[in-house]
């Protein structure tokens, strides 16, 4: 057991040393939480049925960060994605607040004896985010969140199929709904905050806000890691260094940005590359807001929209560029030119 000790310990050490080299404070505290609650369960004996899992997660870790420190991109974008909850425990952590809403009944049993023949139950927020093209692939329908489109005609009490062949197992029914409801939320992008954009009656720029107190004063609740300033943190590292020398002065970001110094990338690789990882970061980080307007009757009303940010890498490029009134003119002279030579 004492050279089991000693092997592990130089484990832990040899992650110490990779995660001393991230680039950022938040990579590298992130990393040393997550090894060090490892080799802790891994030494206790309590938790022996969780050392050969600990362990085998450790050794990915430092592949995963070793490959990271020596510039391969895919390695880097695992780091990455796990620290800012695009895998792992913490996607899981901003996901499971999303699966309720506070104050809102849920929907009603399907066999009215079974309480857990509840459909699922999807929050303002989720309903955002699976039927937005910017959080998943393929964006669902308003419409297939109250009736997915697994579930068979036959579901319908008064379709032809089910006075036909008789009502649709609700056992089944209910089987089909969870199933639809967990395959789509696995491939979901979750946020790590939600944007308040308050519009003015009288017209304007709107107000941006991400404090958890603007957010509990229009009555929507915090998500993920808000007002910790991470999300701004991963902007700022992923911005060009030109659009902060020709920003103009009345964007609200660059006032922000001007109150603190921007943060850098403490590492030997080129800041090119991690510039790059970031942006492409960003690409997997929708942007949930909260869009409020105030009518004409003084009533506000809200609506959650998924965007993205603008220093994220497209998903997907143009395949064509259109083409300027100077193309257009080089092309029309290359044609006449043609023309005259093959006469």
């Amino acid at each position: 057991m004492n050279g089991d000790v000693k092997a592990i310990l130089s484990l832990y050490r040899s992650c110490l040393r990779q995660i001393r080299r991230l680039p950022t404070e938040y990579l590298r505290q992130f990393f040393r939480l997550r090894v060090g609650d490892d080799v802790r369960v891994i030494l206790d004996p309590k938790h022996a049925h969780l050392q050969s899992t600990k362990l085998k997660r450790v050794r990915k870790d430092l592949g995963k960060l070793e490959g990271a420190n020596a510039g391969y991109a895919k390695c880097f974008d695992y780091i990455l994605d796990t620290a800012y909850g695009r895998r792992g425990p913490l996607r899981w952590e901003i996901l499971n607040p999303l699966r309720s809403e506070p104050g809102v009944e849920l929907p009603p049993r399907i066999i009215p004896a079974v309480e857990s023949s509840r459909p699922p139950f999807y929050s303002r927020e989720m309903k955002a985010l699976l039927t937005s093209d910017i959080s998943v692939n393929r964006a669902l329908t308003p419409a297939a969140l109250d009736h997915p489109p697994t579930l068979p005609p036959r579901a319908d009490p008064n379709s032809p199929e089910a006075r036909a062949l008789g009502p649709f197992s609700k056992r089944r029914e209910v089987n089909m709904r969870w199933r639809f409801f967990q395959q789509k939320v696995q491939k979901v992008a979750f946020p790590l905050q939600v944007v308040l954009e308050e519009l003015p009656q009288s017209g304007g720029s709107a107000s941006v806000k991400t404090d958890s107190a603007s957010l509990a004063r229009v009555g929507i609740r915090s998500v993920g890691l808000q007002d910790s300033g991470v999300f701004e943190e991963i902007e700022a590292l992923a911005r060009p260094p030109s659009k902060d020398r020709h920003s103009s002065k009345n964007d609200a970001s660059s006032e922000a940005s001007s109150e603190k110094p921007k943060p850098t990338f403490e590492s030997h690789l080129s800041t090119r590359f991690l510039r790059r990882r970031y942006q492409q970061l960003l690409s997997r980080i929708p942007v949930l807001s909260y869009t409020l307007r105030t009518t004409p009757t003084g009533a506000q009303v809200g609506k959650y929209q998924v965007k993205q940010s603008p220093h994220a890498v497209k998903r997907y490029a143009p395949v064509h560029v259109t083409a300027s009134e100077t193309d257009v003119a080089w092309l029309q002279l290359a044609e006449r030119s043609q023309g005259k030579k093959s006469r």
